[in-house]
Formats: C-alpha cells, sequence, structure tokens
C-alpha cells in the first residue's frame, strides 16, 4: 500500500483529505500540521499533498525535499498559482475550496497509478 503525505493545517480540510486518499486505498502520513513533524515521515512518502502555507510558515523547503527524493507532489492550497515561485510552476496545483478527490486524482496520475491500483 503507498503512502500519502498530507500537510495541511486546517483541521476539517486535513481530516476530508485523509479520509478520501484512505477511501481511495492509501496510507496516510498526517495529516500534519508542521513542516518539521512532516519532514520526519516524508521518507516513507510516494506521493504528497501539500498546502504552501501551514501554520503561517511557507512549505517550499520541505517542497524542495520531496522533490530532491523524487516524491510527487501535488499542491492543495487557497494561494493562486501567481502566488508560487517560478521554480515550483510545474508542480500540480488544485485550489481551495475544490474538492480535495481532485487533488488526489491528479496526485494518482503523477504516481503513475491507474484508477484503482495503489
Amino acid at each position: 500500500m503507498r503512502t500519502i503525505l498530507i500537510v495541511e493545517d486546517e483541521y476539517f480540510i486535513a481530516d476530508d483529505c485523509a479520509s478520501l486518499a484512505r477511501r481511495a486505498g492509501f496510507h496516510v502520513a498526517g495529516p500534519f500540521t508542521s513542516i518539521e513533524e512532516a519532514r520526519e515521515h516524508a521518507f516513507t512518502a510516494s506521493g504528497a499533498l501539500i498546502d504552501i502555507n501551514v501554520s503561517g510558515m511557507a512549505t517550499y523547503k520541505l517542497i524542495d525535499d520531496l522533490l530532491e527524493m523524487g516524491v510527487p507532489i501535488t499542491l492543495y492550497t487557497g494561494y493562486d498559482r501567481g502566488a508560487l515561485p517560478e521554480k515550483y510552476a510545474h508542480i500540480p496545483m488544485v485550489t481551495k475550496p475544490q474538492d480535495c478527490g481532485q487533488a488526489i486524482k491528479i496526485l494518482r496520475t503523477q504516481m503513475g497509478l491507474a484508477s484503482g491500483e495503489n
């Protein structure tokens, strides 16, 4: 079973994303509201759903670490693409309040998984 790292500080959104990921057949690491805590579990991730601002802190260093490890990332955030530094322009992004299920679907595709495969 593949693990999705979820980094989100809004409780209800984090809970919804985790539930949807579990229903899609993934193991969930998190959801984490702390970048440091998420970083401790990053090595277990097959993919990651990340908000770009968690508890008032930008998640760019964590994103860099995950990209360096080759972990597929989908950003699930309230920010628009214009708020992202150019070096992250290639990362798929779903803007809240769109359904987290859309972000999971995109992440599944990034991970090279067909529907129902984990």
